[in-house]
């Protein structure tokens, strides 16, 4: 039996010669009260307070903020931004910039490099950085502030109450406790720190006079400042287009005419050196790394030589990886001339051989001639690349082509949605015929990309323009040998190359339809060294024909020395009035003219291993699909129709128990083969059993629990069951199972790992937060392992809060596979608490009370508080609990210090005398809800209940004055 609460009633009896009469008086509550955070405690004795403190709003009070400061914008209004500082984009907005120097963006304005001031925004407003300071929300409510502390709600389990009463002729009552608010909160703001930028720059095209600048700041040793904005103006006449030498500064040119919108480089980080951007790894291609690059790139470089800080080695790779790009201070004539950053006279980075370069350990693969270098090669440089061309009709020759090149002038790129941006200037001899942007982007996750490029004009010398992109092929060398396919119908080409120096395959790819804006004609030869606009061995007019589509497979008429050139439709175009054109490109190490995808949600059923996944056979008829398991031969799936060309279709197969066994490791493939025997890629997975871990947890008389006493104990059990049957071989190795323990909970008891037998196989250890289990390393992976431990609540756990469980596996088989997993969270409510909800400080038995010279009883006529009591604990347990009552000071008189053994107490046929030496069974009872019990509700005079019964000539005049003690006990009914 336990003794759970237990409360403690004081009275006074008061007899006169004729009279006895009760008077009140009030004592402390038995229930410990919350102190809330807006409540404050008062008593006569103690003054308890909590303050909290609430922020201010915008209307004059102070926001708490992070950091030093907090800028303001031109309207007084906070921005955020992340970072010490973020550089404008060609519209006015700001990329963050990359390296060391601070290059400037398309319209001319300055990205702010990493870690240096923060320039304004293109309205002047200053946005503020992340770190320097927090605005308030929108509302002018602030946030809480990190880290201050909150008020801690809750009540203390109660275990004796005490309380007095006389009675007395004028007793009075005491003034009762109250809680009152005094809390306020005041939340201040660090001094604000204003952010800005006075400068201001307009870049204005007149005639041929020279483009300058107000700017009163140059950057010197690649260092930046904040870009002036530009202004365009247009000219009445423009000729081959405007004067390189009259065009200023590459920080002030405005490049926003080109973007796709105000936020279009938001995102960027502008780079100060040409590096490639890697492509998402495509599923399977371990070892490779792919990149959409501009210019040259030297075939016989290492993948590791990319990633030096000194990558750029003119004397050694000759090519463009890792190469200064131009700082903003220079001019486009510098550029052009070659004459910057201190490298490689005479030579510029040249945007219109951009391409998808492939990056193995030991060499790199591009396709342009030669070896991934073709602005070296002078007059074999042509074929290669973008050209853009004009003339004065669809069908005329072309009367300008960029031979020249493009010179890239800024770079961008967004590591988050991989895109990569190049501005870039169009050269006719000593004009500047125009602008492009070049956006590379991913388009899925099998090597393609979409590459869209923007010109825009600023000549008016010819109506009309085109565009073209070609190669003189040399794919890692092999230039000559390389052989041309068609994927038929006009979709595009392909080259295949087999075992590169990773001993996989390689395969680029030309798509020609299934996107906008895509070209519309190829052209293949043996003679690639041309311009593709040149009456040989190309396109002689703007609208020139091109090779008509032999249908799918390899184009023998182009073996011997293939290039090759894909234009789009002549256009009428403006000045100063943009085109766009796109074109898709993809590298795989395996032909996508067949695919395969095989889903790795595979699952065990009653009749096999079940599998799925989808195919297409692209233009192929009639498919095969073949599956093996663990290196097997091929195993037909089934036979198909492709009844539409190019589109995905949804297979599966459930692979039978003799085949595959539940229980062990498996490797499967599938593939599929078409009409022509031509084979897919392979898919593969690995089956691996299913771990499965399962966390029990019981109360006290061994059932499963959810709801848990202070003081109570609980037994866990966690189950780990491998998967593994006792045909494998492997063992458990390096496998540990971690179980969370909760804070309510003392240190655990009686902790063992056993297997099946109840065999000792592991060892387990306990810190303050967790029980680690660690197998033996030589265990087989079949055991099934039972951990199981005790854990007793903690006897001031709070009520309403939970205790929770959750084990995890992690590690690694004797197979190197890897483990992990997770078991099933279980979750105890701390609800057993056994309370008085009150007691009576007060019993009132009426008026003056008289001497009767016969024995008589009289009744209590009204309690300032009830007798009641309320049990939480958990139902499933079948609680019960009784009460009893004792004296532990008799009604003694003041003055004659006489006693009286006159308190009884009814309950049921029982009748007991109240004493300080026997108690009195007050109630009993099973709990079956969790309602509150008023025992004093059940107090009656012809039943239940408390009274006095006065023997004839025992009262004396006088006081007399008692204390009682009520026991509740926390017992079984039979006891």
């Amino acid at each position: 039996m336990r003794k759970i609460v237990i409360s403690m009633l004081v009275f006074v009896l008061v007899f006169s010669e004729l009279n006895v009469f009760v008077a009140e008086t009030i004592v402390g509550d038995p229930t410990e009260l919350e102190i809330e955070c807006e409540k404050q405690l008062e008593s006569d004795e103690e003054n308890l307070a909590t303050e909290c403190k609430e922020p201010e709003t915008e209307n004059g009070e102070n926001p708490t903020t992070e950091g030093e400061g907090q800028p303001e914008t031109e309207n007084g209004e906070n921005l955020t931004t992340e970072g010490e500082g973020q550089p404008e984009t060609g519209n006015g907005e700001n990329p963050t910039t990359e390296g060391e120097g601070q290059p400037e963006t398309g319209s001319g304005e300055n990205p702010t490099t990493e870690g240096e001031g923060q320039p304004e925004t293109e309205n002047g407003e200053d946005p503020a950085t992340e770190g320097e300071g927090q605005p308030g929300a929108e509302n002018g409510e602030d946030p809480t502030t990190e880290g201050e502390e909150q008020p801690e709600y809750g009540l203390e389990p109660l275990c004796v109450e005490q309380s007095e009463f006389e009675i007395e002729e004028n007793s009075t009552t005491e003034g009762e406790e109250q809680l009152e608010s005094n809390s306020e909160e005041e939340l201040t703001t660090e001094d604000e720190e204003q952010l800005g930028s006075n400068s201001e720059e307009v870049l204005v095209f007149e005639g041929e006079e020279q483009l300058g600048t107000n700017s009163e700041e140059e950057l010197e040793n690649n260092e930046e400042k904040p870009a002036p904005k530009c202004t365009r103006a247009i000219r009445a006449t423009r000729g081959k287009g405007i004067l390189i030498k009259n065009v200023g500064k590459i920080g002030d040119i405005d490049f926003s005419a080109l973007d796709d919108s105000e936020n279009d480089l938001d995102g960027f980080t502008q780079m100060t050196e040409n590096r490639g951007l890697e492509i998402p790894q495509r599923k399977g291609e371990a070892g490779r790394t792919y990149y959409m690059y501009f210019g040259d790139l030297y075939n016989k470089r290492s993948s590791s030589s990319l990633d030096t800080k000194d990558s750029y080695k003119p004397s050694k790779s000759n090519d463009d990886w890792g190469r200064p790009l131009p700082g903003p201070a220079l001019t486009l004539s510098d550029v052009v001339s070659g004459w910057y950053e201190g490298y490689d006279k005479n030579k510029f980075i040249h945007a219109e051989n951009y391409q998808i370069a492939l990056a193995l350990n030991t060499s790199v693969v591009t396709y342009f001639y030669q070896l991934g270098r073709p602005s070296t090669q002078g007059t074999l440089a042509k074929g290669n690349g973008m050209v853009i061309a004009h003339g004065n009709s669809p069908d005329d020759t072309a009367k300008f082509q960029s031979t020249s090149g493009l010179p890239l002038l800024k770079l961008y790129k967004n590591e988050t949605t991989h895109e990569l941006i190049g501005y870039a200037a169009v050269i006719n001899g000593s004009y500047l015929d125009g602008y492009v942007r070049i956006k590379m982007r991913p388009r899925d996750g099998k090597g393609r990309i979409t590459v869209s490029m923007k010109y825009l004009k600023l000549s008016d010398e010819y109506e009309y323009t085109n565009f073209a992109y070609s190669a003189h092929m040399d794919i890692a060398g092999r230039h000559e040998s390389s052989k041309i396919h068609s994927l038929g119908n006009d979709k595009g080409f392909y080259f295949f190359e087999e075992k590169m120096t990773d001993n996989k395959d390689y395969a680029l790819y030309f798509f020609r339809d299934g996107y906008a804006n895509n070209p519309t004609t190829f052209k293949a030869n043996n003679d690639p060294i041309n311009y593709p606009f040149n009456n040989l061995p190309f396109y002689p007019t703007l609208n020139a024909k091109g090779t008509e589509d032999p249908g799918k497979g390899l184009m023998t008429a182009f073996q011997k020395h293939p290039g090759w050139a894909l234009r789009w439709d002549p256009k009428g175009l403006e000045p100063d009035t943009v085109r766009e054109v796109n074109l898709e490109m993809a590298v795989t190490d395996n032909l996508e003219t067949l695919g395969i995808n095989l889903d790795n949600g595979g699952e065990y059923k009653d009749d096999g291993y079940h599998i799925s996944g989808t195919w297409d056979g692209k233009s192929s008829r009639r498919i095969r699909l073949y599956y093996t398991v663990d290196g097997s031969e091929p195993m037909l799936i089934s036979e198909d129709e492709n009844e539409i060309e190019d589109t995905e279709v949804p297979w599966e197969y459930t692979i039978p128990n003799n085949v595959m066994e539940n229980g062990l490791d498996h490797e499967i493939t599938v593939y599929i083969m078409d009409e022509y025997d031509q084979k897919s890629n392979i898919e593969t997975i690995k089956v691996r059993p299913a771990l499965d871990i399962k966390e029990r947890v019981f109360n006290q008389d061994g059932n499963e629990t959810e709801e848990v006493a202070p003081g109570d104990t609980l037994s866990y059990k966690i189950l780990v069951d491998s998967g593994y049957n006792p045909k494998d071989t492997g063992t458990y190795g390096q496998f540990t199972i971690t179980q969370k323990y909760d804070t309510h909970l003392e240190p655990p008891a009686d902790l063992e790992v056993l297997d099946e037998n109840g065999g000792e196989i592991g060892t387990a250890t306990y810190n303050s937060s967790a029980i680690e289990v660690k197998l033996k390393p030589d265990l087989p992976r079949s055991t099934k392992v039972t951990i199981t431990f005790n854990a007793k609540v903690k006897d001031d756990a709070t009520e309403g809060e939970y205790v929770v469980g959750q084990g995890t596996a992690t590690g690694k088989y004797s197979t190197d596979d890897i483990v992990n997993g997770t078991s099933n969270e279980v979750i105890v409510k701390i609800t057993g608490v056994l309370t008085f909800v009150s007691a009576p400080q007060v019993i009132d038995f009426g008026g003056k009370l008289a001497i009767s010279p016969k024995n008589k009883k009289y009744y209590p006529i009204q309690l300032d508080r009830p007798l009641a009591v309320k049990d939480d604990r958990s139902l499933s347990r079948k609680p019960s609990w009784m009460m009893t009552a004792k004296l532990d000071q008799p009604l003694t008189g003041e003055k004659t210090g006489a006693t009286l053994d006159s308190l009884y107490y009814r309950y049921g046929e029982n009748v007991s005398i109240i004493t300080e030496k026997v108690s009195a069974e007050i109630y009993k009872k099973e709990t079956k809800n969790r309602e509150v019990v008023n025992i004093s509700d059940t107090w009656d005079p012809n039943g239940d209940g408390l009274y006095l019964e006065v023997t004839a000539g025992t009262a004396k005049a006088d006081a007399y004055k008692g204390t009682i003690r009520w026991v509740l006990q926390d017992v079984p009914l039979n006891e």
